[in-house]
């Protein structure tokens, strides 16, 4: 069984950190622990009796921290992938109009392809916005600027907009898939939208 005294754990842990996949620009994580590692070691230091015992306690501690800062470091590199990746264009097809996306997302709903049906229902809904000129220019528009372009004309959907708006950028540009009930909420919002009359926009 492994019993390591307080400075070969410690050693361990930062041979571990030395790592490809812990020494990139989250080195603040590492820094923050070897902070805490140092306190907690001369805590170990004065206790009355730190045998056995400490030795068990930092290496529980160690164990913890570097599963923590495991998915701290993968938390943090997914996040930033996704915002790196999020923003382009809803519309990257020229030519296909509303009914020819939300075509696209009833085939795709027959074969049970939920990011297909998500992505196409809300190029639905960007290209319909094109179609009735609810907004002054599409060509290049984020999912997000046209769920903020559409809170005047549809308020009542604002929120339903931007949801959507997020789900479409994490499944277009991240690493994440729609599940069936979040393909059809948007599919739903697509339809109702069709048929709302846009309200009134005040000027001044």
């Amino acid at each position: 069984m492994l019993d390591p005294d307080r400075d070969e754990a410690r050693e361990l842990l930062q041979r571990e950190l030395a790592g490809a996949e812990y020494n990139r620009p989250e080195s603040f994580i590492v820094k923050g622990l070897n902070w805490l590692l140092e306190r907690f070691g001369r805590l170990i230091e004065i206790m009355p009796g730190s045998t056995g015992l400490s030795t068990l306690l930092l290496g529980v501690v160690l164990a913890l921290a570097a599963v923590a800062i495991y998915f701290a470091v993968r938390g943090t590199r997914r996040s930033r992938r996704l915002t790196d990746k999020a923003g382009g264009p809803v519309l990257d097809e020229a030519g296909l109009t509303a009914e020819d996306y939300r075509a696209r997302a009833a085939a795709a709903a027959r074969d049970g392809r939920w990011d297909a049906v998500l992505l196409d229902s809300y190029r639905a809904i960007a290209a319909a916005t094109d179609e009735r000129a609810l907004l002054d220019e599409l060509p290049g528009t984020t999912a997000h600027e046209i769920a903020l372009g559409l809170r005047a004309p549809f308020p009542d959907h604002a929120d339903a907009l931007l949801s959507a708006a997020d789900r479409f950028d994490a499944v277009c540009y991240g690493d994440q898939h729609a599940s069936r009930e979040e393909a059809e909420r948007v599919r739903e919002l697509d339809r109702v939208l069709a048929r709302t009359r846009p309200a009134r926009v005040r000027v001044g």
